[in-house]
């Protein structure tokens, strides 16, 4: 379910909503956003206009999630498959592998001087060591995935950046926007701490925005706030991540900032 409110300090109403999260499974993923008007009928008629297109996201990245799920874990079926194959063929190898027979040679008789038999006892020859292979345990698939699911993964460092520009908004709050490019592909876990490392640099705001780009020719223009000539695709592509904070509403972070493309 979304909401509308309106603010008292600037009398615009606003809109927020919950959408799926793919990092968790579940709707619990926060939007909001300015609606850009001070009356309740247009506010309400653009609060249906977002209810109708957030919720064809919701219905699409639920369809996608089974298919996401089998891609993703295509590797690890591949190789419990594989391990499945060799378990089989190396149990029937030692059941079909016939055992070593045991000979024994008789020495043959001689005859004595005078022509008599003499018996002797025929001695068996001692038989050569039977080297038995100790057939190999089949591997547990279950345990080769919790192997690797116990390989540490690397802690997020905060990526190379550039604060590119700091606008300072006029008004009774201290309010204020950041705008950063980072050079390199950064995790969103590395993203959050860039953007906690910002707001501890600028405390003279309370209430901030904090916009990361990435660092093509897109992601420049959107960062220094000059008007852009690339398509909206590449402009959406260039952003990578939105944080804002203030002491009433806490912190926000999203990963997917396109659906503010021109607010901010």
């Amino acid at each position: 379910m979304s909401s509308i409110y309106r603010k008292g300090r600037d009398g615009y109403y606003y809109y927020q909503t919950y959408v799926y999260n793919p990092e968790t499974g579940k709707k619990d993923k926060r939007i909001f956003h300015s609606l850009g008007t001070r009356e309740l009928t247009q506010a309400e008629e653009k609060q249906a206009e977002l209810d109708i297109q957030y919720e064809k996201q919701i219905t699409g990245k639920q369809k996608k999630s089974i298919f996401s799920f089998f891609s993703d874990q295509r590797k690890s079926i591949g190789l419990v498959f594989v391990t499945v194959i060799i378990t089989v063929f190396i149990m029937n190898t030692f059941q079909n592998e016939p055992a070593p027979n045991k000979k024994f040679i008789k020495k043959a008789e001689s005859p004595s001087v005078n022509q008599k038999k003499v018996q002797v006892q025929d001695k068996p020859q001692e038989s050569p060591p039977v080297v038995v292979k100790k057939e190999k345990k089949p591997t547990d698939p279950s345990k080769v995935l919790k192997q690797k699911s116990k390989q540490k993964k690397p802690k997020p460092a905060i990526p190379e950046h550039k604060v590119v520009r700091v606008d300072r908004l006029s008004g009774a709050f201290d309010q204020g926007k950041v705008y950063v490019t980072v050079a390199k592909k950064a995790s969103t876990a590395s993203l959050r701490l860039l953007c906690k490392k910002l707001t501890d640099q600028h405390k003279e705001f309370s209430n901030i925005v904090i916009c990361i780009y990435d660092s093509s020719p897109a992601g420049q223009e959107l960062a220094q706030g000059t008007k852009s000539n690339y398509s909206t695709e590449a402009q959406k592509k260039a952003w990578l991540a939105m944080y804002s904070y203030n002491p009433v509403e806490g912190d926000y972070f999203d990963n997917n900032p396109g659906g503010y493309l021109g607010a901010y």
